[in-house]
């Protein structure tokens, strides 16, 4: 039996008869039709973030040289063996904290 539809290169003959139904038109689901994604936007403004101040002279904050020229230290050592020496820990209003 001869198909109905011709070739789809075009190069040779018409594998049926030409005067018979016509390859139909190619069809394209609407799901593989790409469409741009709509730009989002934004309620709140962005978050702030952080930023460290720097402080001259940040080892004043650690030691005091009283009258007589001896060296205090204003904060408290941390206990723990694993921290090692002059590792100080933090003075909050109610508590000294370090890590």
């Amino acid at each position: 039996m001869l198909s109905k539809y011709i070739c789809p290169r075009g190069q040779g003959s018409p594998i049926g008869r030409e005067d018979e139904v016509q390859a139909p038109p190619e069809v394209i689901p609407q799901e593989t039709l790409m469409k741009r994604k709509k730009k989002k936007t934004y309620t709140k403004p962005k978050k702030i973030k952080h930023k460290k101040k720097k402080v001259k002279l940040a080892v004043l904050q650690f030691y005091k040289v009283d009258d007589s020229g001896k060296v205090l230290r204003l904060r408290k050592e941390c206990p723990n063996a694993e921290c090692g020496a002059e590792t100080f820990m933090a003075n909050h209003f109610d508590r000294h904290y370090w890590r």
